[in-house]
């Protein structure tokens, strides 16, 4: 149960190690854009400052933060030491109850990143394979292979206090049915708390589109989705949230399980609409929410770092709208 005064908290970092054949997010891949994650995160600090003081103003009580991206976990371990200590210092987060980054690529994590998330209250990170084949990851653009996700997931487990989501994609190129049912067995056996199982979408500017890859069959897309609904519900997961995306493979959906007690509240905040998301960071898109039967207000960040960066002065400005539509709503 939410109030009024209830809000959640999202950071978007828009850098990756590199950018995945299927994506269409404005992400500069770190090895293109080193020189600008200095400067962003100078940005962002900003604007955590900006959004903090109208947080304070109104009274308003975050329960849920999340740091998404492209791969926040691209930052440094001391980038990531700052941003969080800076929103501890802006926000009173002692109501917040989970407090998600994603770690979506293994390249990006080590032992010291997390000892640093979970000394600031981190409790769930996603650490995101989406094929457990090597092949199918070569094929999308990752620099990784299997054996890296084992390892991250051993670097978390070994820190300890995170929940893991592992997200999955059904449709990628190379994937075939036989394939996709074995990187979800290998899941499996990693026990994570959450399992995202999306279907691919064909999103406008992803390489796979401009570049006509070869996919599944929508007949073998739907196998691949009706092997993971049986096989997660046969190991204790619940599926908790669905969505679909324009554009997917076969017309098919995003399915979120979960283990009994680990339903990610973020999301569920933000497919229900029960309360306002307050976004911080390049892309971060901004959601008010009325509980009266009024109009929302939703709002956007620049999405490219260096638009980001240079308009972070109007990128602060704009976040008076929180409190004026907090003030109307009070009137």
């Amino acid at each position: 149960s939410l109030g009024k005064k209830d809000v959640c908290l999202y950071l978007g970092v828009p850098f990756c190690p590199t950018r995945c054949a299927y994506c269409s997010f404005v992400s500069q891949s770190v090895e293109k854009s080193m020189k600008l994650i200095a400067p962003f995160v100078d940005a962002l600090e900003r604007e955590i400052d900006a959004v903090g003081e109208q947080v304070a103003r109104l009274g308003l009580r975050p329960v849920a933060v999340y740091f998404g991206g492209g791969t926040p976990t691209t930052l440094s371990a001391e980038q990531l030491d700052r941003v969080c200590t800076r929103m501890e210092e802006r926000f009173d987060l002692s109501s917040v109850r989970e407090f998600t980054v994603e770690a979506g690529r293994p390249d990006t994590i080590t032992e010291e990143k997390l000892r640093v998330l979970r000394a600031h209250g981190c409790d769930r990170v996603s650490v995101n394979p989406q094929s457990m084949s090597d092949a199918v990851l070569e094929a999308i653009g990752r620099r990784h292979t299997a054996a890296d996700i084992v390892t991250a997931l051993e670097k978390v487990r070994a820190v300890g206090g995170f929940s893991v989501n592992m997200d999955l994609i059904a449709g990628l190129p190379a994937d075939s049915y036989e394939g996709f049912c074995a990187t979800l067995g290998a899941v499996l056996a990693l026990a994570p708390e959450n399992i995202t199982v999306h279907t691919l979408s064909l999103k406008k500017g992803s390489r796979i589109l401009t570049e006509g890859a070869e996919l599944p069959d929508a007949l073998s897309v739907g196998r691949m989705l009706d092997f993971a609904e049986s096989s997660l519900r046969a190991q204790g997961y619940e599926p908790y949230y669905l969505y679909r995306q324009k554009f997917m493979s076969g017309g098919f959906e995003n399915v979120g399980w979960t283990k009994p007690g680990f339903v990610n509240l973020y999301n569920i905040c933000i497919m229900e609409e029960l309360c306002s998301i307050l976004a911080m960071g390049a892309g971060g898109s901004t959601k008010l929410i009325r509980h009266d039967g009024g109009r929302n207000l939703r709002f956007i960040a620049p999405k490219y770092p260096l638009e980001y960066i240079g308009g972070i002065g109007g990128v602060c400005d704009e976040k008076k709208k929180i409190e004026a539509f907090y003030r109307q709503w009070e009137e």
